[in-house]
């Protein structure tokens, strides 16, 4: 090959990345939670996501099991592998189970009850906070570290750290200063946007330099009345060049 024809392959290769690079490509996936005794619905919010083409993953803010036996974390499982998509998990506490069996079995998959991922340069940080005691000083030292990646972090946990209804205040981390530090620590890492469950039904602020996003409209019954955020859907989440997006789909709003 002639040093001519190799500059112009080198020059259309250039073109084509640059191209990419301007293409508008956005990380996209979906946030669900609290899909425990809905199994209907959570079947139906599956559908949904599958047929969405853009998205690329699911991670569910926990409370997947009732009671978290063996049988409810198979039948959960079962679910969610119908999906086109690999679903990430966070632990609730129903999903604890007794005497921690459930807490064992969510380990068995995961390799612990805290872990975390990256996509696309975005870190996923998915906590657990299901227990009234706190995370523990293990689980905190781990997060400081993995809070140190240089892109974009997006934190993912069961219990809120604060109610942006504005209507269940006490559904938050039962260790207010385990809370409080984390506030801290996710100011410090320019951190601006968690997710959390718990509270059956969605909601969405602002509150200490964090936005939050409570999507727990995943089949439990349902705590809100409908007009402030009272009714079963998912989040769909777009992440391009730092920005994060989102779209709350209701699926009885067809």
């Amino acid at each position: 090959m002639s040093l001519s024809s190799q500059l112009r392959i080198n020059a259309l290769l250039l073109a084509a990345i640059l191209l990419f690079s301007s293409s508008g490509f956005a990380l996209c996936f979906a946030v669900l939670g609290d899909n425990r005794d809905g199994d209907e619905t959570f079947k139906r919010i599956i559908s949904k996501i599958s047929a969405d083409k853009e998205i690329g993953f699911v991670i569910n803010t926990g409370d997947m099991t009732s009671h978290g036996t063996k049988d409810e974390y198979k039948r959960y499982f079962d679910m969610a592998g119908k999906c086109r998509v690999e679903i990430y998990d966070v632990m609730g506490n129903h999903d604890i189970g007794s005497l921690g069996s459930g807490r064992g079995i969510f380990e068995k998959k995961y390799g612990r009850s805290y872990y975390s991922f990256d996509k696309e340069g975005v870190r996923f940080i998915l906590l657990d906070n299901s227990r009234k005691a706190g995370m523990g000083k293990k689980q905190i030292s781990w997060m400081k570290e993995r809070l140190k990646y240089p892109g974009t972090k997006l934190v993912f946990m069961h219990k809120p750290l604060f109610d942006p209804t504005g209507s269940f205040p006490r559904y938050i981390m039962d260790n207010k200063k385990e809370r409080n530090l984390l506030f801290n620590l996710l100011n410090d890492a320019d951190v601006e946007n968690v997710f959390a469950g718990h509270i059956h039904g969605y909601g969405k602020g602002e509150y200490s330099g964090i936005i939050e996003i409570v999507t727990g409209g995943g089949g439990a019954p349902l705590y809100l009345p409908r007009f402030s955020g009272g009714f079963n859907h998912y989040v769909k989440v777009k992440v391009e060049d730092g920005r994060v997006t989102d779209e709350v789909i209701d699926i009885n709003n067809d």
